[in-house]
């Protein structure tokens, strides 16, 4: 993938390389990796604890001990699998042979989520449904991992140049936030209502199982179908790395991981990142009960709020590339990390004003666009410059860690909520009591407003400690072409 041109300079020759661009229709069809990631991820997140709390029934200290233990499940899931990865010998490569052998099951857990024992009968036990739960989503965490540790860390090996990365990267985005987009959207097609209520029914109450079911059915065709198109037509690995031999001498996977957190700019972005997704997060979640009682409208209203700032933000990537090849990754990051917080500070005034929150999240998704945009360029340098150190690509290594680390804020996001919220009558909401609802609105608009722009501060200040930018990443990738042009 690379060539050498040989230049003449005050008598001495100088070495250039220069990388190859991948085919226009490599570059879009890489992005079918995380629109299969995306679309079932988000309907994971959108309908598991719906379904198992409001239609099955289960307990909720069942669900909440079920998910303690899947919580510990993820925690261990990602950090091992990139390292697995990294040492992967395979005629497929690294990544395309666990990316082959993970598509079909990953598209076929998501119909498997909602077909507990209570789908089959109506007399199941509650532990036997938390049972299938717990086993279950640890199924689908192990199969989404392995799809997403290795299409991830795809992107620092195909893409080298950094006018490859952004190219490949807004493509990658744009097909991440139509990802989104179906995770969400789709589902409500086939479902509604969402869960059964004192006046649903008894006919449709039956029916509502399987409308998760079919949900989960279309879902995982789709998952099957953008899978396969990303391993035929959207990956490429380098020789080097796709080579049996390449891996002989790689570390033990306790050194890949000891190597990986002692690695001072990667522990930095990704605590960043991490807030970053809590901020994130902490927007989907609370849009919706924000909508609710500080904006008064409901139903499609609220998806309409979250489209507003989705379809923004992909419309922004192209804008976002222009601004990293001209500031940089990291300037760039920290640069809509100040526009997502004069953005958020309206969203404490608009009290019954749908209209200009819907303007307002269309704004939004100017800061959401390089909130998302900016992490893989960065994380890709992060990677380019341990490969200059030790010599060996571990991209898996990198991303199974961020992936441990973005896993923590959710956690982050529920405990505000929960320290926050209860503090204004949530818990009456909770219960059936009385609500207070002024006191209900100033707890949504402190977690969306003040609560959130806290959170894009620290990761500004966290990213003015990130030293990899400027001269000396430029130092970093002009070594690196000349270490790879060496082993070809």
């Amino acid at each position: 993938m690379t060539q050498e041109t040989i230049k003449q300079s005050s008598g001495i020759a100088e070495m250039e390389v220069q990388y190859s661009p991948l085919p226009k229709k490599t570059r879009i069809a890489f992005g079918f990796g995380p629109l299969a990631d995306q679309m079932s991820h988000q309907m994971f997140q959108f309908l598991v604890f719906t379904y198992y709390y409001a239609v099955v029934g289960v307990n909720i200290n069942l669900l909440a001990a079920s998910f303690v233990i899947f919580a510990i499940w993820d925690s261990i899931n990602d950090p091992l699998l990139g390292p697995i990865s990294d040492r992967t010998k395979s005629r497929f490569g690294r990544r395309g042979f666990w990316v082959l052998i993970s598509i079909v099951p990953f598209g076929l857990i998501n119909i498997f989520l909602f077909t507990p024992p209570y789908f089959w009968t109506n007399n199941a036990s509650d532990i036997a449904n938390a049972i299938y739960m717990i086993l279950i989503i640890m199924a689908y965490d192990l199969f989404y991992s392995i799809f997403s540790v290795n299409q991830l860390a795809l992107f620092s090996e195909m893409f080298k140049s950094e006018e490859e990365r952004g190219e490949g990267n807004m493509w990658k985005s744009i097909l991440t936030i139509v990802g989104v987009i179906i995770g969400f959207v789709l589902p409500t097609i086939f479902i509604n209502p969402m869960a059964p209520s004192d006046d649903t029914p008894a006919d449709l109450v039956a029916k509502i199982p399987g409308m998760y079911v079919v949900a989960g059915i279309a879902i995982g065709i789709l998952v099957i179908i953008t899978g396969f198109i990303f391993f035929k037509y959207g990956m490429v690995e380098d020789p080097i790395n796709k080579s049996v031999e390449q891996n002989d001498d790689m570390p033990g996977m306790i050194q890949m991981l000891k190597d990986t957190f002692s690695n001072k700019d990667f522990i930095v972005f990704c605590v960043a990142n991490l807030l970053k997704w809590f901020v994130f997060k902490m927007l989907t979640t609370i849009i919706p009960l924000y909508a609710i009682h500080v904006l008064g409208v409901q139903g499609i209203m609220v998806s309409v709020l979250l489209l507003a700032a989705f379809i923004s933000a992909a419309a922004c990537f192209p804008l976002m590339k222009k601004i990293g090849a001209r500031w940089g990754w990291r300037n760039g990051f920290i640069f809509t990390q100040i526009i997502w917080i004069f953005v958020l500070i309206p969203f404490w005034f608009f009290d019954g004003q749908p209209i200009l929150a819907i303007i307002g999240m269309i704004f939004m998704g100017i800061a959401l666009s390089g909130a998302m945009y900016f992490v893989e360029p960065i994380l890709a340098n992060v990677i380019d410059e341990d490969e200059l150190k030790t010599g060996k690509a571990s991209a898996g290594s990198y991303y199974g860690v961020n992936g441990l680390i973005n896993r923590y804020s959710t956690i982050l996001v529920f405990a505000a909520i929960a320290i926050v919220l209860t503090g204004y009558g949530w818990e009456n909401y909770l219960v059936g009591g009385d609500l207070d609802v002024s006191g209900l609105q100033t707890g949504l608009k402190l977690l969306l407003v003040p609560i959130s722009i806290v959170g894009n501060i620290l990761v500004i200040l966290l990213l003015m400690k990130y030293s990899l930018h400027g001269e000396k990443l430029k130092d970093v990738q002009k070594k690196l072409k000349e270490a790879r042009m060496r082993t070809k």
